[in-house]
């Protein structure tokens, strides 16, 4: 029986846990709706595309040196080197090229030769730099060099990135519902047509790394809300924007709450010789509280108070009812002794954080 100090009730007290394990990942996995495919063996493969082997050619005559007095040889020279016979994936990179390439050959002209003969090169290499800047412009308007929006139209087998699949590896733990976005993801995969961009993988390596493990599951969740940003950027629907933005805030939530805030009661009643009653009507008595405390963050200790006010609203007494600890998505029945105070009129339940020296009610 418990008192108004919270001592532990009788050996009649009884706190009952439900099992959470197929309430919060019901609905399986990330792992499970990825897009990305692998091996059945999960066997990384190695590019061996010939680019790879052009590092151990042997040199060719065209290493040979210059005759920096031909100035026709220099200028093949400087085109050859600003081309290098690479295909480059956008303008930017083969202008960035052509210009360190420019710049090299100009200084050099300059101090190796006296004027006017460095800048009869000088002018030869400049000539030349603007042929090729022409001729760059040209073949970007015909599409030669690739487009930065190929990331989000390639054809190719979206390969998820290894550290992705050895998070999907982990088994799962129970995830709050507050930062449960199986959902979510659900719907922006619907939204891309059934393959989530590329952008995407890094949230989904921290959400499933989120879902594997309980431990600094604030800091986790604390990358999670970073990788939102580009998802943000990808969607052009009011909806979902509006969803992007609410799995931001609920992070945030869980990030800033303390464990125990996220520990409710959600009913509770006083009982008298198995008949409900008030406290108004208790008052000086033993009563018994029946109460479901319902944990809907991440496992913490907590306890029950019950605090009796007078009619004035005045707090009179409180007892604590400590519960032990509860796991995430799991309900405990609280159902224990307590002793309501003469000027009692009535009472209000809540979870506050388990203190060290209070003992835990026998379960």
């Amino acid at each position: 029986m418990s008192d108004a100090d919270g001592s532990p009730g009788d050996t009649g007290d009884t706190a009952e846990t439900s099992d959470p394990s197929t309430g919060v990942n019901g609905e399986g996995t990330v792992g499970s709706e990825s897009t990305g495919a692998t091996g059945a063996s999960g066997e990384s493969t190695t590019d061996s595309s010939p680019a790879s082997a052009t590092g151990s050619a042997p040199a060719s005559e065209s290493d040979d040196d210059v005759d920096l007095a031909d100035p026709s040889a220099v200028a093949e020279e400087a085109a050859a080197a600003a081309s290098g016979g690479e295909e480059f994936e956008n303008l930017g990179a083969f202008l960035l090229t052509v210009t360190g390439v420019t710049a090299m050959f100009v200084a050099i002209f300059t101090f190796a030769f006296p004027p006017p003969i460095n800048q009869y090169f000088a002018g030869i290499v400049l000539s030349v730099t603007v042929v090729t800047l022409i001729i760059g412009m040209v073949l970007d308007l015909l599409g030669y060099f690739s487009d930065d929006a190929r990331v989000l139209t390639d054809d190719d087998e979206h390969t998820e990135p290894e550290q992705l699949e050895a998070v999907r590896a982990k088994p799962n733990v129970p995830l709050p519902k507050q930062i449960n976005f199986d959902q979510e993801i659900k719907r922006l995969r619907e939204h891309f047509d059934g393959e989530l961009p590329r952008q995407m993988d890094s949230f989904l390596t921290e959400y499933q790394e989120l879902k594997s493990t309980s431990k600094n599951r604030k800091v986790v969740a604390g990358s999670l809300r970073a990788a939102l940003n580009p998802i943000s950027a990808l969607v052009d629907d009011e909806e979902l924007e509006e969803m992007v933005d609410d799995m931001g805030d609920r992070l945030f939530a869980y990030i800033k709450a303390d464990p125990v805030d996220n520990i409710v009661v959600t009913e509770y009643a006083f009982f008298q010789d198995g008949v409900q009653t008030q406290v108004a009507d208790q008052q000086g008595q033993q009563v018994r509280i029946k109460a479901t405390v319902h944990n809907q963050g991440d496992t913490a200790k907590a306890e029950v108070a019950v605090r009796f006010t007078n009619a004035a609203g005045v707090p009179v007494k409180t007892a604590y009812l400590p519960v032990g600890e509860v796991v995430t998505e799991a309900r405990k029945e609280l159902n224990t002794s307590v002793y309501v105070p003469s000027l009692a009129t009535d009472a209000d339940v809540f979870v506050i954080r388990a203190t060290q020296d209070t003992p835990v009610l026998d379960m």
